[in-house]
C-alpha cells in the first residue's frame, strides 16, 4: 500500500477519535429539554461548587456534620440550610416562550452562575445554569445540564414553593458569603480551660479567668497572683465565649490603613485555650468615632461606641459589636468584689 496513503488514514482516524472524544467531554445540547432540577434527598448532597463569568468561584465541601469552604474554613451553616432547602424545593414556574429563548440564551452567555451539585463521587450529578431574574422578578432564568445526558436546549423560569423572588443571590460565587463568623465558639463552657484578657495600655486592669473541668472558675492576675471575684460576674464574663461573632470582613479597608492597623498598638489582646491546648489569639482595636459632634454640653467620643476592629485567625480584620465585645474585655475590678 502506498505510504502517502496509509498516512492520510492514520491523520484520518486520528482526526476522527479526538473529534469523539471532544463529543463526549463536552456537554451537548438536548433537543428534548430537562426539567428535574430538584435534589430529592439532599442529605447526599456532598458537595456545591460555584462559578461565575467573572471568574469566581466557591467550593463547599460536607465533611461529617460541618461544611467547609475552600478546604479551610467553616462555613455559614445557615447559608447552607437556604442553598439545600432551595436544591429541594425549586421548581418550574413556565418555560420560556419561544421567540424569548435566543434573548434569554444570549443574556445568560454573558452573565450567569454556575452551580455543580454533587451526590458523591467525583462527577457532579446536575448542574444548574443561573441566570437573571424575570422583569417582575418573581422568577429567574435557568438552564439545567447533566454529565452524560447533555444540557438542556431550552431555559426555564424557575421559582421555589413558599418563596417569591429571585434564587441566584442562593448561590453567591463570592466566599466571603459563605465563611463562618464564629470567632469564640464554647457552647460547652466546660471545654474552655482558661481565658485572658490583657489591656495592653493599662496592665493593672488584665485579668486570667481559669475554668476547671469541675467546681467554679477562678480569677487572678496575668502574673498569676489570685483576686478576689465575684462569682457571678466572672461566670457572666466567661458566658461571652459561647457564642461571639464578627459582623463583616473589612475587604473595603486600604492596604496602608490596614498596615497602620496592624502596627498599631492593640487596645486589648484576647486569649482563650481550650482544654484540648490549641489556643486562640483574637486582638481588638477601639474605632475612631467618626459621627457628628455632641451637643453643646456633650463632649465628642472618641472611639465609636458600635463596632470595633479585630484580628483573628491570625490574618483576617473584621468588625465585631462592642457591645458584645465589652462584655468580656471590662477591667479586672469590674470582676472584684
Amino acid at each position: 500500500m502506498n505510504r502517502r496513503l496509509v498516512l492520510l488514514l492514520v491523520l484520518a482516524a486520528l482526526a476522527l477519535t479526538a473529534w469523539w472524544l471532544q463529543r463526549r467531554s463536552a456537554p451537548t445540547t438536548l433537543d428534548a429539554p430537562l426539567t428535574d432540577f430538584a435534589v430529592k434527598d439532599t442529605a447526599r448532597v456532598t458537595r456545591l461548587f460555584i462559578a461565575d463569568k467573572k471568574g469566581r468561584t466557591v467550593d463547599l465541601r460536607r465533611e461529617g456534620d460541618r461544611w467547609v469552604l475552600s478546604g479551610k474554613y467553616l462555613a455559614r451553616q445557615p447559608e447552607i440550610n437556604t442553598a439545600l432547602k432551595t436544591l429541594l424545593r425549586v421548581e418550574v414556574r413556565s418555560p420560556v416562550p419561544k421567540s424569548q429563548e435566543p434573548m434569554v440564551l444570549r443574556t445568560m452567555a454573558g452573565a450567569s452562575t454556575k452551580v455543580e451539585i454533587y451526590e458523591g463521587g467525583s462527577r457532579p450529578s446536575r448542574v444548574w445554569i443561573i441566570g437573571h431574574a424575570t422583569k417582575d422578578h418573581f422568577g429567574t432564568y435557568m438552564v439545567l445540564e447533566k454529565p452524560g445526558e447533555g444540557r438542556s436546549s431550552a431555559p426555564f423560569v424557575m421559582g421555589m414553593g413558599g418563596f417569591t423572588g429571585v434564587l441566584s443571590p442562593r448561590f453567591s460565587p463570592t466566599e466571603d458569603d459563605w465563611r463562618s463568623p464564629r470567632v469564640f465558639h464554647y457552647p460547652d463552657l466546660h471545654s474552655l480551660a482558661q481565658v485572658e484578657v490583657e489591656h495592653v495600655a493599662r496592665p493593672a486592669d488584665s485579668f486570667r479567668i481559669q475554668n476547671p473541668p469541675n467546681g467554679l472558675p477562678a480569677l487572678m492576675a496575668l502574673d498569676g497572683r489570685p483576686l478576689p471575684m465575684d462569682t457571678v460576674l466572672v461566670q457572666g464574663a466567661l458566658l461571652a465565649f459561647k457564642e461571639f461573632n464578627f459582623d463583616f470582613i473589612q475587604r473595603a479597608m486600604k492596604p496602608a490603613t490596614r498596615d497602620s492597623l496592624l502596627s498599631a498598638r492593640p487596645s486589648f489582646i484576647v486569649r482563650a485555650t481550650p482544654r484540648d491546648g490549641r489556643q486562640q489569639v483574637v486582638k481588638l482595636w477601639y474605632m475612631p468615632y467618626t459621627g457628628e459632634a455632641g451637643g453643646f454640653d456633650a463632649p465628642r467620643p472618641l472611639h465609636d461606641p458600635l463596632r470595633m476592629h479585630a484580628l483573628v485567625e491570625d490574618t483576617l480584620v473584621v468588625a465585631v459589636q462592642r457591645a458584645y465585645a465589652d462584655r468580656f474585655t471590662q477591667p479586672a475590678s469590674a470582676l472584684m468584689r
